[in-house]
């Protein structure tokens, strides 16, 4: 009796193990790294995923599809193979131009346009021109891709500072510690609405075009279809541009190009 049962559990648990890829296939694996900054995504103090732009696009997309979202929190520098390979389904405000590999994604997009930022103190001169920055120390977000600058970053005609968040940066920046620091504008005007850093800072818009930001999916995601389909409903409900104007500073247009 007793070698009975121990068969018969034996049995379950394999069928349990046998069905445990199919649960985890009926959820949208999406990655959002922590170096993501405000607003497009928020942490908690335990490092979870408590809120931010990312989360409200795709929670919707879970919605719109009728599947639960698991969020993945991977650095940087995992993102676009985890995405490539279809451990991860999609990730969101990407650009083709910041992965190594673009064909090797599909593209939902542009959702919208990111004007860049570079800050600096008001009493500075401003920056409107590569040339200007040429021997400064210029605050960055560590892991992330700044393709107008690389080459000087580079060459050394400039000094790239990372760090992990643009409130340390503009710390810094308030402190003589940097010269100048790159972010966007959404980023930008969401934390000069919530904190102050003791000194006067302007901004001075990059003299590139501002980016288009993409969703990036994964062409072996077995839900590739149900997500275009969600994104199309998305961007016709206008529902990205509802969810980023909060954020933005006074007078900035969602969909300069």
């Amino acid at each position: 009796m007793i070698k009975a049962i121990r068969v018969k559990t034996a049995l379950l648990c394999v069928a349990a193990f046998a069905l445990y890829p199919l649960v985890q296939a009926n959820e949208i694996k999406a990655v959002v790294s922590d170096t993501n900054p405000v607003p497009y995504a928020m942490f908690s103090q335990d490092g979870k995923l408590s809120g931010g732009i990312s989360k409200q696009l795709i929670d919707e997309v879970g919605k719109i599809t009728s599947l639960p979202v698991l969020y993945l929190p991977l650095t940087r520098a995992r993102v676009e193979q985890w995405i490539a390979s279809g451990k991860a389904d999609l990730g969101c405000f990407l650009s083709p131009d910041w992965v190594s590999k673009p064909k090797d994604l599909e593209w939902v997009g542009p959702l919208f346009y990111s004007a860049q930022y570079i800050v600096r103190r008001s009493d500075s001169k401003p920056n409107r021109q590569l040339s200007d920055l040429f021997h400064k120390r210029v605050g960055t977000i560590r892991g992330f891709v700044y393709p107008e600058l690389e080459q000087a970053f580079a060459e050394e005609l400039l000094v790239r500072d990372d760090a992990h968040s643009l409130e340390s940066n503009l710390t810094r920046l308030a402190q003589g510690r940097l010269d100048a620091v790159m972010t966007v504008d959404l980023s930008y005007g969401y934390v000069m609405a919530r904190q102050q850093f003791g000194v006067s800072l302007s901004y001075d818009p990059l003299w590139t075009k501002a980016p288009a930001l993409y969703c990036a999916l994964s062409p072996k995601s077995s839900h590739l279809a149900a997500i275009k389909q969600a994104f199309d409903k998305l961007q016709q409900q206008q529902f990205i541009e509802n969810i980023i104007r909060p954020y933005l500073p006074a007078n900035t247009p969602i969909d300069a190009s």
